[in-house]
């Protein structure tokens, strides 16, 4: 096993949620705002959630502002 050859592992390319479906991120849509967040409530960077970085951009303004009419919590209880 220890001299098996490794395979060569290329990483998929991550695509745009938004610009694959041609939608727009909005406050309004908490459930799909939840899918770039953490267990924790926190916002997943780019490189994890695989959104562009306009995207990214205008994501995290519209989970603060889901975050201020209360449709976010800003931290979960463990």
């Amino acid at each position: 096993m220890a001299d098996a050859p490794k395979r060569d592992l290329v990483a998929k390319k991550k695509t745009c949620f938004f610009c694959d479906n041609a939608k727009e991120p909005s406050f309004v849509d908490s459930q799909s705002l939840r899918r770039f967040m953490s267990d924790r409530s926190r916002i997943n960077p780019k490189q994890r959630s695989g959104v562009c970085s306009p995207h990214q951009r205008t994501l995290t303004t519209h989970i603060k502002y889901a975050r201020h009419l209360a449709m976010l919590p800003f931290i979960t209880k463990v």
